[in-house]
């Protein structure tokens, strides 16, 4: 990894630079310079997202590792530190966004719920996705009448739905595979019972006695098109592990076609501004 990747942190696509230059900004601030404890917990928390370590942003490991607790006797249910500190956390980098760092380019935003820090660019969203075009995600036909690629099959629904929502910028609508089958790939945008969806995204899991192939594909509702089609190979096992890194491989997947097509239709829209100005 180098500074010079690009990677989505949370909604958008940011240069890794980009995030380190956001977090050591932030450390040399008046509010952050003077306050070691929560410099600390900030870059902590930092460096655990850069290496994606969710299992390191729990609440027990940052009162361990920030907070220096024992962890013969660190109980995170007699000991808030972590929660409070966090919410002190919070609270600066609002204040300081809402001040210092107004014009900052990449903002560290730390969620309700959760200790994993996620990074957003101030602007239009990297993708170049409109977050008002919905995205429709049916459920997966599993082509075995086995039970358990069944259950294997829904569970992988249930995780590509989490990767999508977490990593698009984009409502994103879950609809039942009654509602799906009644959507007929040439109607058009305004006869589909979800009005405002951009994109429906659907597939199917198809298994032998070796192999479990995922076929995905990407519809414009607006013309009934397949704009993006892939299919992923994997050894044929139902492990939870299995359907968190085939889901997290498919949306990887789409992302990078998402942010090529916004880069077309970038390029499109500036050369049409371009020949007006002639």
């Amino acid at each position: 990894m180098t500074d010079n990747d690009i990677r989505y942190f949370g909604r958008d696509l940011i240069e890794l630079i980009d995030v380190k230059s956001a977090r050591d900004v932030l450390l040399s601030s008046d509010m952050f310079k003077h306050s070691p404890r929560m410099s600390r917990l900030l870059n902590y928390l930092v460096e655990q997202a850069i290496v994606e370590s969710v299992r390191d942003t729990s609440e027990y490991a940052i009162g361990i590792s920030v907070f220096d607790r024992d962890p013969c006797s660190y109980s995170t249910g007699e000991d808030p530190v972590v929660r409070v500190q966090v919410g002190r956390l919070r609270a600066k980098l609002r204040n300081y966004y809402a001040t210092f760092g107004r014009n900052a380019k990449v903002r560290i935003v730390i969620p309700l719920g959760c200790y994993m820090p996620t990074f957003q660019r101030q602007s239009a969203n990297a993708t170049g996705v409109a977050p008002s075009h919905a995205f429709c995600i049916c459920p997966f036909k599993c082509l075995s009448s086995q039970t358990r690629w069944e259950c294997f099959t829904e569970g992988l629904h249930e995780e590509l739905t989490h990767h999508l929502y977490k990593k698009l910028d984009r409502k994103i609508i879950v609809e039942s595979a009654a509602t799906c089958a009644g959507i007929h790939p040439a109607q058009s945008l305004d006869s589909v019972p979800c009005n405002g969806i951009g994109h429906r995204l659907e597939g199917s899991v198809h298994v032998d006695a070796e192999r479990i192939r995922t076929s995905v594909r990407l519809i414009d509702v607006t013309t009934g098109y397949v704009a993006w089609s892939e299919q992923f190979n994997r050894a044929a096992y139902t492990a939870i592990a299995h359907q968190q890194e085939l889901a997290s491989s498919i949306c990887y997947a789409l992302q990078g076609f998402l942010a090529m097509h916004a880069s077309i239709l970038s390029g499109h829209s500036a050369h049409n501004s371009g020949t007006a100005l002639l």
